[in-house]
């Protein structure tokens, strides 16, 4: 299981939520989720979610309250990988959904979509999707609906412009082989079935 989502927006880079004073906050929330199955927030946080035991991800933003977490579906095959995900948006929805892997496309995919694929992809090994941290999805989960269909190609370069401008070279160049590992993914696979 992930718990990507706590260390994305709303925490420092060390790793603790925004104004608390040490680790032991969130590991007190994490301990409380699993004992309890139930939600958890670490204290001065503003939200209360779940972390899934059972799922490859389960992620919260103590930020926007939403979740998100995915497993496999029952359905899934090797030629038609399906990850069932489900998860809470920023209106406090909730919602379940399949989504299926081979039609991901970044320059038009929803958060929910991406983090999917960015599972599976892990998964099945691939090393350099696996070593990236996928910060750049993860702060998303403060400002964009995990719902909303948006432009990851856009974005990642974006990011990865910022970083460099900012003498993060290595960084940089580690978000786009990921983003380079998404679009080949979905060019390979949407090929294989024609």
């Amino acid at each position: 299981m992930s718990i990507s989502g706590l260390q994305g927006a709303g925490y420092h880079a060390a790793g603790f939520p925004a104004g608390s004073h040490s680790r032991t906050d969130i590991r007190s929330a994490f301990r409380m989720s699993l004992a309890d199955g139930r939600s958890s927030a670490a204290s001065g946080g503003n939200y209360h979610g779940t972390l899934k035991m059972g799922y490859l991800h389960s992620e919260f933003s103590p930020v926007s309250g939403q979740e998100l977490h995915m497993k496999y579906d029952e359905s899934s095959t090797d030629e038609d990988p399906v990850m069932y995900v489900e998860g809470r948006d920023m209106r406090g929805n909730t919602f379940t959904r399949k989504i299926h892997l081979k039609d991901v496309d970044a320059e038009n995919a929803t958060p929910a979509e991406m983090t999917a694929l960015r599972v599976h992809l892990a998964q099945q090994g691939d090393k350099q999707v696996a070593l990236s941290s996928a910060i750049p999805l993860k702060a998303l989960s403060s400002h964009q609906d995990v719902n909303t269909a948006m432009d990851f190609k856009q974005y990642y370069e974006d990011w990865a412009s910022s970083l460099e401008g900012a003498g993060f070279k290595n960084n940089a160049d580690l978000y786009i082989n990921e983003l380079e590992r998404y679009l080949f993914y979905h060019r390979t696979e949407r090929a294989s079935c024609f």
